[in-house]
């Protein structure tokens, strides 16, 4: 039944996209995040106490959220297995988001096609976290590239990955350790110790899935005119110049796949940071680029699903 519920999920998922608002369990998750770290966050600066605060952030919601889905997931199973089935493939369903990242790919490769470069730094802001009052038609769509492949595994196949492995709990332990790290997990003055364990434990849960998402781009490439050798080239030759230890693996994947170079000079609050360059420059960065690249997340979603779906079917028998 896993299987079929994650199949299920995908398919609600195509069909509807994610399910926004503020009842959206990553929603709440977040506003639950939010007043911990207003209740725990120490008054008076002690980095030793933040960094030990930041664990104990980590031990609540993980052990909290999780241990009481795992309890009330054994109820619903043994005393209403409908409603058990209903909430998993609701959960699972929430915890893809693979349509709206397309969904909002295809909104900056829109402006762009209509020649409007403040839209589409405007709508680029939905997917990335820095700077875009000031990019170029290029720059935009560097960042939109590299978006959605980093998003790829974020949004979407790690929570998949951990879904056939662990049913919507492995989703929940997986968006709850995400959403810390997005909230959390900068290396900013407020944050660099508070964080510190929130954003060490995502890199470890993002550790498969990252290097997966290099096979399962590299596949949907091969879908999608693509070039799959490329990418996995690109991906095992660059992904560690990445300061990131996943991030580097869908990014160099992409940038293979496409021909191009990612990477280079950004912008966050201001402050310049250099990002390593990733893949080769066979190809110019074009408007065209944004829909060879949501092609293969296409493609490569639709290949991880069923390959997952396998792998659910043999564990969960």
């Amino acid at each position: 039944m896993n299987a079929v519920l994650l199949g299920l999920a995908f398919l609600l998922d195509a069909l509807l996209g994610d399910p926004q608002g503020k009842w959206h369990p990553v929603a709440l998750i977040g506003a639950l995040i939010g007043k911990l770290e207003q209740a725990l966050f120490p008054r008076k600066r002690s980095f030793r106490r933040e960094f030990l605060l930041g664990f104990v952030l980590l031990v609540l919601l993980l052990g909290g959220l999780g241990t009481g889905y795992f309890f009330l997931g054994r109820f619903l199973w043994r005393r209403f297995p409908v409603i058990f089935f209903a909430v998993e493939l609701y959960l699972m369903f929430s915890f893809l988001a693979l349509r709206t990242l397309r969904q909002r790919g295809e909104e900056v490769q829109e402006a762009l096609e209509m020649g409007d470069l403040p839209e589409a730094r405007k709508r680029l802001k939905h997917l990335v976290g820095r700077d875009t009052e000031h990019l170029s038609e290029w720059e935009v769509v560097r960042g939109c590239v590299e978006s959605l492949a980093e998003n790829f595994n974020d949004g979407f196949l790690a929570p998949l990955f951990y879904m056939s492995i662990f049913g919507a709990l492995g989703g929940l332990i997986y968006k709850i350790t995400n959403t810390l790290d997005s909230m959390v997990g900068y290396r900013d003055f407020r944050y660099f110790f508070f964080g510190f364990a929130s954003a060490r434990f995502d890199d470890i849960l993002n550790f498969i899935p990252a290097r997966l998402s290099v096979f399962f781009i590299a596949l949907g490439a091969i879908f999608a005119g693509g070039n799959a050798q490329r990418a996995v080239e690109c991906a095992f030759r660059d992904a560690g110049k990445h300061e990131s230890p996943n991030a580097g693996w869908p990014e160099a994947a992409m940038a293979g796949a496409l021909g191009v170079r990612l990477g280079g000079v950004n912008y966050y609050g201001g402050k310049r940071e250099e990002m390593a360059f990733l893949g080769d420059s066979l190809s110019d960065l074009t408007v065209e680029k944004i829909g060879e690249a949501l092609k293969i997340i296409h493609r490569g979603g639709m290949v991880a699903v069923v390959v997952l779906m396998v792998v659910s079917f043999f564990l969960w028998r």
